[in-house]
């Protein structure tokens, strides 16, 4: 069972729930989008994205060891990918059309330990308030 915890998946749904979270408000319209960014970028169905995120909020998951997530993401993950984490951060922050703090410290901190240059993570973000 707990071996089940650093699964490549389990990683993903960990980090981009702390921005889902970040703001203290956990949206539907959050979860359904990072759902659905997740399937898009890594393949991963779309209702298993759903149940793992909503399970996470059901858990009040806080407080996970971030530093060791990114860790794992960092090694499994080419910097490319590593980006398209930052920016499914980056969509899902913006989905309320607000730059919360809270979440952009948050989306900061995981650039950071995915181990992203601050141009790329200014990059995404430019991109996202772009697309808006």
């Amino acid at each position: 069972e707990s071996n089940e915890n650093h699964t490549f998946e389990t990683d993903l749904y960990n980090l981009i729930y702390e921005i889902i979270v970040a703001d203290h408000e956990i949206t539907e319209q959050e979860i359904n989008l990072a759902s659905e960014l997740i399937e898009f970028y890594f393949k991963i169905p779309i209702q298993s994205n759903k149940e793992k995120l909503n399970k996470l909020s059901d858990h009040q998951h806080f407080n996970i060891d971030l530093s060791q997530i990114s860790f794992r993401l960092k090694t499994s993950l080419s910097y490319e990918q590593r980006m398209d984490v930052i920016l499914i951060c980056w969509q899902v922050l913006m989905v309320d059309g607000k730059e919360d703090q809270l979440e952009v410290s948050s989306a900061r901190k995981i650039s950071t330990l995915l181990g992203l240059e601050d141009k790329d993570f200014i990059l995404i973000r430019n991109r996202v308030k772009d697309s808006l």
